[in-house]
């Protein structure tokens, strides 16, 4: 799998509380970006340790490039340990054509149930169409 460097908003980032993430997508000046295809943020659990009860993963929005006040827009709700382990398949939300129109930079936060250590990566996808 390819991954654009620029949709990347987190790269093995290590989470021992509720955090967002260590990059954003500044929207504003990408507003064409997927040219009208489905959206998705890709999550990869990279490690996992056994102190973790759960995660909740948001697809946030903010007027800030370092989402300091961040609009939830979409969630999984909690996804408990035992479905977090390291190497599992994707977790993958997909996002609305709508979403962020009113904020300029997109990201995640990672909602933790309890302080436990964790490490992800994360990025936006597109829908993929061969000709």
């Amino acid at each position: 799998m390819f991954v654009d460097k620029n949709l990347m908003v987190s790269d093995g980032q290590a989470l021992t509380d509720t955090a967002v993430s260590d990059y954003s997508i500044n929207m504003g000046s990408a507003r064409k970006i997927g040219a009208g295809k489905q959206m998705y943020m890709v999550i990869l659990i990279d490690v996992l340790a056994a102190d973790l009860t759960s995660i909740n993963f948001q697809v946030v929005t903010d007027t800030l490039a370092t989402l300091a006040t961040p609009t939830v827009q979409i969630e999984t709700g909690a996804i408990g340990y035992a479905s977090l382990t390291a190497g599992r398949a994707p977790i993958i939300i997909p996002i609305g054509s709508a979403i962020g129109t009113e904020e300029q930079y997109l990201g995640m936060q990672y909602t933790c149930s309890d302080a436990g250590t964790c490490t992800v990566t994360a990025f936006l996808a597109f829908e993929y169409q061969s000709n």
